[in-house]
C-alpha cells in the first residue's frame, strides 16, 4: 500500500526523515498550514473556525428554543400572506426536555465504591 500524498495541501511532506521533522523550519511549516486551514480562507469563503462557531451557535439557539421562525413562516405562507393563520409563532423548546431527562437520569444514579484491603506482609 502506497503513502497518500496530496499535492494541493498546504502541509509539508510527511515522507521525510525524522531529523528533518525535528527541525524548527518543518514545525513552522506545519503550524502555518494549520493556521491557514482554520483561519486563512477569509470571512467570505467561510473559514473552518467561523463555520464551526456559527454551526455551534445555531445548534445552541435551537436547543434553547430560540431559533429563527422565518423558515416556518415561509413554508406556511401563501404568497407571503400569513393573515389566514392564527398560530403562536413561539418555538417550543423540545430539546431542553430531553436534556432534563438525561441530566436527571445521570444524577439519580447512585454510585458505590468498594475497596479491598490487602494483607499486611510485614509489620513494623
Amino acid at each position: 500500500m502506497g503513502i497518500y500524498t496530496n499535492t494541493n495541501s498546504a502541509f509539508p511532506s510527511q515522507v521525510v526523515s525524522d531529523a528533518e521533522k525535528a527541525s524548527w523550519e518543518y514545525g513552522t511549516q506545519v503550524g502555518q498550514a494549520i493556521e491557514y486551514e482554520w483561519f486563512g480562507q477569509g470571512r467570505t469563503n467561510g473559514n473552518r473556525y467561523l463555520t464551526s462557531w456559527n454551526q455551534f451557535h445555531q445548534l445552541r439557539l435551537y436547543a434553547r428554543g430560540e431559533q429563527s421562525i422565518q423558515k416556518y413562516k415561509d413554508e406556511l405562507s401563501i404568497n407571503g400572506d400569513l393573515s389566514y393563520l392564527n398560530l403562536d409563532w413561539k418555538p417550543v423548546p423540545i430539546l431542553s426536555k430531553f436534556v432534563d431527562i438525561v441530566v436527571n437520569g445521570i444524577s439519580g444514579k447512585s454510585v458505590s465504591y468498594t475497596h479491598l484491603t490487602l494483607p499486611t506482609i510485614c509489620s513494623v
